[in-house]
């Protein structure tokens, strides 16, 4: 299986596709964690992504796609699958990864899960999870930026994976078992048709 979670900063990827990855038994990959590695690791390509995520700023396409590719092609080697988050994050990023991942390397995704919350339950959670994991990325005024980042470059992926039939939405503004009983049973329609 390989899956996308979709939304909004603070809706809960990462917390619901560890735990998709955990029960089928596939890779999750976190463009968020997997940029913060690179950059907590000094690497060269780490230090070109630091002024990026300290900003809130999406990162350069050719280095996502430099550190990404290869960790979505050994997860299908070793594991099956994987579940994305939060790549592909913009439309010509899609498109790329549609023909460069998908088809050239046979890797096309299954199903997108979209998650949707209100903007201020976002700030809230993302608030929380500062305090909580000691993120220094998430102040107010870099949560708001970033919000306002994927309103303009995200947000319109849905329609683009909606049109691809793949596109499974769900109320991400429920606790998180509702949220992720909604997955499952989306998943489970998707599968079954």
């Amino acid at each position: 299986m390989r899956l996308l979670m979709l939304g909004p900063p603070g809706s809960g990827k990462g917390t619901h596709g560890a735990r998709l990855a955990a029960e089928f038994g596939i890779v999750h990959i976190s463009s968020g964690d997997v940029l913060r590695t690179a950059i907590a690791d000094d690497t060269p390509v780490g230090k070109k992504l630091a002024g990026h995520v300290a900003r809130g700023d999406l990162v350069p396409d050719d280095v996502l796609f430099e550190l990404l590719v290869p960790i979505m092609e050994r997860a299908v080697v070793e594991t099956g699958g994987f579940i994305a988050d939060g790549f592909p994050r913009t439309l010509p990023q899609a498109e790329r990864a549609y023909r460069e991942i998908g088809l050239d390397r046979h890797l096309k995704l299954d199903a997108v899960v979209s998650l949707d919350v209100p903007d201020d339950v976002l700030v809230r959670r993302m608030l929380d999870r500062a305090q909580q994991q000691g993120r220094p990325d998430d102040t107010v005024e870099v949560i708001q930026h970033r919000l306002a980042v994927y309103c303009a470059e995200t947000y319109p992926l849905i329609d683009y994976f909606r049109q691809r039939g793949i596109l499974l939405p769900v109320d991400g503004d429920q606790s998180p078992d509702e949220v992720y009983a909604d997955i499952k049973r989306a998943l489970d329609q998707r599968v079954t048709k």
